[in-house]
């Protein structure tokens, strides 16, 4: 409960910042000051359903399939028992286990839902609370990516002007022809998925609804599609001066909106398959970023990025990355993740993910003119 609450304060905090001082910019009438205005609303209206969600309980119909699963020792039970989220706190049997008749406050004990001799394992190994919100430290934590976006877009006020150029060996050079540190489409676009990234994964972490979990999925999808697209534009095109205009916005908003529709009809269709997405956007965008490190070695590109900006960027993720598979019930045995519900495994990879998005741009940011 201290850890929520230290979370709520600290991530409220880091919103409010960002949100606050773009108020003041449109206020006072300060160029670049829009996009973090924009991005505030956007994200008051994503959190929004899950406030209003969480206190009408999300329902009690339609539970999440696979987010309780009964297990006896390292042995996974999934015919046996599939139990209902919702039953066991609103006085129903779930199936797997006897009638819980407890209270609607604190943690579900293991009976209400796994019958004697076995024991359930929760999605991503935090154990479930009764109420609107099923996973309180997953779920809080999501507001690190509401954070990150607001405080990329209140940087834009201090972007360059289309069109410019600078050289040199600057990290980060705001006047560089670089349409991330230019207010347009696809800086907004990238903060704005940053944004999203938050607030769907909070509604399934809070309901366990399948729906929620579609969405969560498509969240991040959208992050690692748009980051596959642009960087590989960047290696087959920009980098050498090639379609640095309005073709390279065109073709990449283009792209990866396909891509995006794509992957979530597949979502749709089969969504017990959320792992091959993560799986196909993922590698495409690591595809991308080693086709675009070849082309750097091997030829004589007119753009580059700062390399240990990349480096950090994909160290980051590596760990990042690590952090969810320790505390994916899918992937490590049973009784494992049984041992780490007391522990906020996944709420921590949710705060450093967020992170990850804020190196990526500025990886993406320090693209200049080297010849």
């Amino acid at each position: 409960m201290a850890l929520t609450a230290i979370m709520v304060l600290v991530f409220s905090i880091a919103i409010a910042i960002p949100t606050a001082w773009s108020i003041v910019g449109v206020a006072r009438g300060k160029p670049g000051s829009w996009p973090g205005l924009a991005g505030a609303v956007w994200a008051a209206l994503l959190l929004l359903v899950a406030i209003v969600g969480s206190a009408a309980g999300w329902g009690e119909v339609a539970d999440a399939k696979g987010t309780v699963v009964c297990r006896h020792a390292d042995v996974k039970n999934d015919n046996d028992c599939q139990p209902g989220v919702w039953k066991p706190e609103r006085g129903h049997a779930s199936g797997c286990a006897p009638l819980y008749r407890g209270g609607l406050d604190g943690a579900m004990p293991a009976a209400a839902y796994c019958r004697a001799g076995t024991a359930p394992v929760y999605s991503f190994c935090e154990h479930f609370q009764s109420g609107g919100v099923k996973q309180p430290w997953a779920t809080w934590s999501d507001l690190s990516f509401v954070a990150a976006g607001l405080w990329l877009l209140w940087m834009f006020q201090f972007f360059g002007t289309p069109g410019t150029s600078s050289s040199g060996a600057t990290t980060i050079s705001m006047t560089a022809d670089n349409p991330i540190i230019t207010v347009g489409w696809l800086s907004v676009a990238y903060a704005f998925i940053v944004i999203f990234m938050g607030p769907p994964s909070m509604w399934y972490h809070a309901s366990m609804k399948a729906w929620a979990g579609w969405f969560d999925a498509m969240s991040v999808v959208a992050w690692l599609s748009f980051n596959a697209v642009y960087v590989g534009y960047t290696a087959c095109f920009s980098m050498w001066g090639n379609g640095r205009g309005t073709a390279r916005t065109v073709t990449v908003m283009c792209v990866w909106a396909s891509l995006v529709f794509v992957l979530g009809l597949i979502g749709v269709l089969a969504p017990e398959h959320h792992l091959v997405l993560y799986l196909v956007s993922g590698t495409a965008w690591g595809m991308a970023e080693v086709a675009y490190l070849i082309a750097a070695g091997a030829g004589a590109p007119k753009y580059l990025r700062t390399w240990w900006l990349f480096a950090i960027t994909a160290g980051w993720l590596a760990v990042t990355m690590g952090l969810w598979l320790l505390f994916n019930d899918s992937v490590i045995a049973p009784t494992t993740c049984q041992g780490r519900e007391g522990f906020p495994g996944h709420a921590l990879f949710h705060i450093l993910a967020s992170f990850a998005t804020v190196f990526a741009f500025l990886s993406f940011a320090s693209e200049r003119r080297v010849r």
